[in-house]
């Protein structure tokens, strides 16, 4: 049974990170690849640095000086692009050995004894959980609305939009909606980053609309990107409309996976996109229908969440 709540909660990777980061002793030194394997995933080896390296306000204490990358080099303090002359003074205080802005032995004092949930990879069993959940079927030209739905940050302060609009493009309603949110970008994670925000302008649901999300549904190396989540978790027709591929071989307008048909791209009211399938509509219904839009819902949810960030 898919756990909803799991889905739909602003996990908070930053905590996690500081407290991982936390637990390097004095002289000792981890990578931000050894955090990212910590949490489950070395995919989120980027956004450790960038939470380490952001000028943040932290809860307790944490020596992020003393987390480096995988080829010694010491990396920015407190800022990205700063910080690296001050990162590795106080490295050398603590009696890590340096030599032209490297840590010399790296092996000797590499730190390798985190504890704490490996969180990520409780995720990525959700996703392959929930792909089980995936219905492929559906007629998607029987649906007289379409949402489109997209979100624009400031920081971590995410304004979502979804716009629906009939088939000839007319609109028939526009929502927003603003939170903040906790979990930075990780590739093939998305879904955990904007589940939140885009269930907020969800509301309670409707049956008669299909459901675009800016993102990718099938064509996912889980085969559950952020559009499957949504549509599976709020039990929905959806499908992922993204602007660029995120796996996969494409031959010609079909993108395969393991051999499988995963998704296409196809004009979308003049823009290429790569359609995949969410939950409850079937690929060819889905890509004749989105091929006779006039407009693109997404790219004027685009706009809306964009002007509601600029408001702010």
């Amino acid at each position: 049974m898919i756990d909803r709540e799991f889905h739909l909660t602003d996990h908070d990777l930053y905590q996690r990170v500081f407290e991982l980061t936390a637990q390097i002793p004095r002289g000792r030194v981890g990578t931000y690849g050894d955090i990212a394997r910590a949490l489950g995933d070395v995919i989120a080896s980027r956004a450790v640095g960038q939470i380490l390296s952001a000028d943040l306000t932290r809860p307790f204490e944490v020596p992020c000086h003393r987390v480096i990358y995988s080829d010694g080099r010491t990396g920015w303090y407190m800022g990205m692009g700063r910080g690296e002359e001050r990162k590795r003074e106080m490295l050398r205080s603590e009696g890590v050995p340096m030599a032209e802005g490297k840590v010399l032995g790296l092996d000797k004092v590499r730190f390798n004894g985190y504890h704490g949930e490996a969180i990520l990879s409780r995720m990525a069993e959700g996703q392959r959980e929930l792909a089980r959940s995936v219905s492929q079927e559906g007629d998607a030209t029987r649906f007289l609305r379409i949402a489109g739905l997209d979100v624009a940050y400031d920081g971590d302060r995410a304004f979502s939009a979804m716009v629906t609009v009939d088939r000839e493009g007319e609109v028939l309603d526009e929502c927003h909606a603003q939170c903040q949110v906790s979990f930075p970008y990780v590739p093939t994670y998305l879904g955990f980053r904007e589940m939140r925000p885009y269930s907020l302008v969800l509301g309670d649901g409707r049956r008669d609309t299909l459901y675009l999300v800016d993102g990718h549904g099938r064509a996912h190396p889980r085969r559950a990107g952020v559009a499957c989540q949504f549509g599976v978790v709020h039990d929905v027709a959806c499908a992922g409309v993204a602007k660029s591929l995120l796996t996969g071989k494409l031959e010609n307008d079909t993108l395969r996976l393991d051999g499988e048909e995963v998704g296409r791209v196809i004009d979308l009211a003049g823009r290429s996109r790569a359609v995949s399938i969410g939950h409850r509509v079937d690929l060819g219904s889905l890509c004749r229908l989105l091929r006779a839009l006039p407009q693109d819902p997404i790219h004027l949810a685009h706009l809306a969440c964009g002007r509601a960030r600029r408001e702010r």
